[in-house]
């Protein structure tokens, strides 16, 4: 059987049972397409104060946590919350009305921070089917088409292979990129002109382009449609590589479990359309829960309007970033994802530097297998390098590095076998140990440009 029209078939199937059960998740979708159409943000915050105002009177009237708010107006006077404090809270925070309702687990795995589930609500679940329809479709990729998703598939996460087959999803495991699984790939790829997505972690496609690089290979022609990194920071040297590999502009996914798809890159810029549909997103400085301004970075603070079971309302996700308004876009936006506050690296001086700033270094340096590059200390830095050749550009390496961090650092060169990896299989390019190191102390204020 042809298999584009498989992927129609699969693509009429899912509507027709979305259909069957009461078309929500089509409902949810025209909803969020209305709201993301919108001309102007005014109209998207009208728009979605009912939503918001049935949040927070659920929070009040069916939690002990939020209890003493009732009389509260507005999202200002709900306190700022963490992953921590809703652990540690978590019956209180739990909603009275979903206790007898089917609510589902999320979980994630602790790998960049704490342990941590919650429960989602039906709806919520359905909601956030609908986010990744939409912006999937903002990508270029068509639910029924083929999925290359790239991740860690681990038992508790592989799907069987009936399921697999129906959704064509193809599970292809972080752990199995060496060189004769990745030809196999490639070759599979190429015997197959469907219509086809990649989604995956940016350093596992780099694996890819690095094994395409060796073998001088062409652009690869397999009618890859749409291309989403997730997880992981997005170097333009892999975005540039994965475009001129596979014909498809490739964007950015900010998304965490316990919420959902936030922001994604547009196809023809590098900032992060906000999923203002469905979340309200703030950022507040360091040292207070006071806005900053525009194009300044801090903490990503997410309010979740839809999840009704755990209500996340003004949930520090510990990710930082900054917004801005932009001409071509009618909502304010992401400037930047950051990712965590312990990947930030401070210059001598104390000022935040973008991971991606060294992400722009480590392509210079082919030769070497991995660089991480870690901050010590206020003025100290260790960059290991795993490399099996001599390394003769390493005054070259300090001297871009110090180009970032301060020509007063002091930079020590550690040369390993390997950088380990998280338990997720995602690898820090970055660590501030520094940083870490006074997380527990007192809150102080960071200082930031």
């Amino acid at each position: 059987m042809n298999h584009t029209f498989l992927n129609y078939l699969r693509n009429s199937t899912f509507w027709a049972l979305d259909a069957i059960k009461g078309g929500k998740i089509k409902t949810n979708l025209k909803d969020i397409e209305a709201s993301l159409s919108l001309d102007s943000f005014e109209s998207l915050k009208e728009k979605n104060h009912e939503t918001l105002s049935l949040l927070l009177d659920i929070a009040v009237n069916e939690t002990e946590y939020y209890k003493h708010l009732i009389g509260s107006q507005t999202l200002n006077d709900f306190p700022v919350v963490n992953k921590n404090i809703i652990k540690e809270s978590f019956d209180d925070i739990l909603t009275k009305s979903s206790k007898n309702g089917k609510l589902h687990t999320i979980s994630t795995s602790g790998s960049t921070g704490i342990p941590f589930s919650i429960y989602q609500n039906q709806s919520k679940k359905i909601r956030n089917t609908a986010d990744t329809i939409y912006f999937a479709k903002q990508a270029g990729f068509t639910i029924g088409d083929k999925l290359l998703y790239l991740r860690l598939w681990n038992k508790k996460l592989k799907k069987k292979r009936v399921p697999a087959f129906l959704q064509n999803i193809v599970q292809i495991n972080i752990e199995d990129l060496e060189n004769r699984k990745i030809e196999k790939l490639i070759n599979d790829l190429q015997k197959d002109k469907s219509p086809k997505g990649w989604l995956g972690y940016p350093s596992g496609l780099e694996k890819i382009c690095d094994y395409l690089d060796s073998i001088d290979s062409k652009p690869i022609d397999c009618n890859v449609k749409s291309i989403i990194g997730m997880s992981e920071g997005l170097s333009y040297h892999v975005r540039s590589r994965m475009w001129y590999y596979f014909d498809a502009p490739m964007v950015s996914r900010y998304s965490n479990f316990e919420n959902g798809i936030l922001a994604q890159q547009k196809t023809n810029s590098d900032y992060f359309a906000i999923n203002w549909a469905s979340y309200i997103i703030e950022i507040l400085d360091f040292g207070s829960n006071k806005p900053v301004k525009n194009g300044k970075l801090g903490r990503i603070v997410v309010t979740d309007l839809f999840n009704r079971a755990v209500p996340m309302i003004r949930y520090d996700t510990g990710d930082v970033g900054a917004m801005e308004i932009v001409d071509d876009h009618p909502f304010p936006v992401l400037k930047t994802v950051e990712g965590r506050k312990s990947d930030i690296l401070l210059s001598t001086h104390g000022t935040m530097i973008s991971p991606f700033a060294f992400m722009g270094i480590i392509p210079k340096y082919p030769e070497a297998k991995q660089i991480q590059f870690i901050q010590t200390d206020a003025s100290t830095y260790t960059i290991k390098i795993n490399i099996d050749v001599p390394f003769y550009q390493e005054q070259e390496l300090v001297k871009s590095f110090k180009s970032h961090v301060g020509h007063d650092a002091e930079i020590n060169i550690e040369y390993v076998s390997e950088i380990p990896l998280l338990n997720s299989k995602k690898r820090k390019i970055t660590r501030n140990l520094y940083t870490e190191r006074n997380s527990s102390r007192p809150k102080e204020k960071i200082p930031h440009s």
